[in-house]
């Protein structure tokens, strides 16, 4: 049954990280009532308007879209009239094979035939034969969608059939402007894109057939913002990069609205007597008192050794990119010895890059090996004595691994009673704290939250929480 299936699909999206409301999942139902369901494109669209409200969780929609809702159609590439549909060139029942020949000119001349004529239904019944001849699903145990799309780009080389459709194309063409050529590269470039996803689109269909739709969701990609910091890998971490000035403006906005919110303060009765006397004596505009807004002046110190270095370059990038509402931050890196980078931020436009820091900052001052205690003393003596006051909140950002050393308790005690706070960002799982020479348990009385943040959702949601 229909609402079955759809309320199992948002059941589904909001396990893949995807945030969708009851009364969310209640719009996609009436939109289905002002739609043709008989028609595929038409329910994609219905239910990616109203399910889906940021483009990075558009990926997931797809995938499970193509799961739960895959077109039933019997396998037989090949089969139907004109040249749209041709035979899959080789043996008659390839079978899944690896397709190590890559494809015959007969293929490669039906597929351009079919590009110009940008025709959908020829694209589909060849995405087809190509994902059965190339993506060998069935000789492998196990594998992603992304996985088996490499597998069959690698034969079809798109870039090389794209290049051959715009020379036909402009063979065909007895006079040709330059507008007319770059009009002509973009929609080759478009049906060539439509076709690649066609491509993905039966490789998610035929994983459902094979591995059921439990097994071909749990392939799904990871959103970005619940991607680890410590195990990103160099495409997810310049994904996160790109991510974090839409975040820090959202948050920013948010922060901005509570604080609007929280802006009326006590009723002043004074006041709302004083006013009434022109009513006769009827408050009818009472008065409040309105407290001063609160910013923060920020104090960040933060951990740049190793894989932490990457948290520490999101952590000061976020909170740099709301300058509207944080004003006021002063920066500090270290490894074994700390340096003031607050210059490094003079142009906001561009990003934080960790290795910036290192190289233009002295964070190092012995072996290189994190010394939290050695780091605290440092700042407390050369910046925090003469610096930190009352309206001063600290915000230290690390793994807590002090490799055995001395954890310069009296510093941080010495920051914790001149403060208005203290916070604890730790990019680790907490599972992993106080494990070998981690000692996030002695840090932890002295700091007023101590958080776990592995990702970017962990981030935003700790820094609106603390700001």
């Amino acid at each position: 049954m229909l609402t079955t299936a759809l309320i199992e699909f948002t059941h589904r999206l909001r396990d893949a990280a995807v945030p969708v409301s009851m009364v969310e999942a209640l719009d996609a139902v009436e939109a289905l009532r002002h739609i043709d369901l008989s028609d595929r494109r038409q329910f994609k669209v219905a239910l990616g308007a109203t399910l889906v409200k940021r483009a990075e969780h558009r990926a997931a929609f797809e995938t499970l879209f193509d799961i739960y809702f895959a077109p039933r159609r019997a396998e037989a590439p090949g089969a139907g009239a004109g040249p749209a549909r041709p035979a899959a060139p080789g043996p008659s029942a390839p079978g899944d094979a690896a397709g190590g020949e890559g494809p015959s000119e007969g293929f490669l001349r039906a597929l351009l035939d079919a590009l110009q004529r940008d025709d959908e239904d020829a694209l589909q019944a060849l995405a087809a034969v190509a994902v059965q001849r190339f993506a060998g699903m069935r000789a492998q145990g196990g594998g992603s969608t992304a996985y088996f799309l490499y597998r069959v780009l690698r034969q079809l080389d798109l870039s090389t059939l794209f290049q051959r459709a715009i020379r036909e194309a402009r063979e065909a063409s007895e006079e040709e402007t330059e507008l007319d050529a770059r009009l002509l590269r973009e929609e080759q470039g478009r049906r060539i894109e439509a076709f690649r996803r066609l491509i993905a689109a039966e490789i998610r269909r035929r994983l459902v057939e094979l591995k059921g739709p439990d097994a071909a969701a749990a392939y799904l990609r990871t959103p970005i913002e619940e991607v680890d910091f410590l195990a990103a890998s160099p495409a997810q971490l310049r994904a996160m990069r790109e991510a974090i000035r839409p975040l820090a403006h959202k948050l920013a906005v948010r922060i901005a609205h509570r604080r609007r919110i929280r802006r009326r303060g006590r009723l002043d009765m004074r006041k709302t007597i004083r006013r009434s006397l022109s009513a006769g004596g009827v408050p009818l505009e009472p008065a409040f008192r309105y407290p001063r807004a609160s910013r923060p002046d920020l104090y960040l110190l933060c951990d740049v050794s190793g894989s932490v270095a990457e948290f520490a370059e999101f952590t000061m990038s976020l909170l740099y990119a709301m300058n509207e509402e944080l004003p006021r931050i002063r920066s500090f890196a270290f490894v074994d010895g700390i340096d003031e980078v607050t210059r490094v931020f003079a142009d906001r436009s561009t990003l934080l890059d960790a290795s910036r820091l290192l190289a233009r900052a002295r964070v190092v001052a012995a072996d290189g090996h994190s010394d939290y205690g050695q780091v605290f003393t440092r700042f407390w003596t050369t910046f925090g004595r003469a610096a930190l006051g009352q309206k001063a909140t600290v915000i230290i950002t690390g793994d807590a691994r002090n490799n055995y050393r001395d954890p310069g308790m009296d510093a941080l005690r010495a920051m914790r009673e001149r403060v208005r706070r203290v916070y604890w960002l730790n990019p680790e799982p907490r599972r992993a704290w106080n494990t070998t020479d981690s000692i996030m348990a002695v840090y932890a009385p002295f700091c007023d939250g101590v958080f776990e943040v592995r990702n970017l959702r962990q981030l935003t949601e700790c820094v609106r929480a603390i700001v």
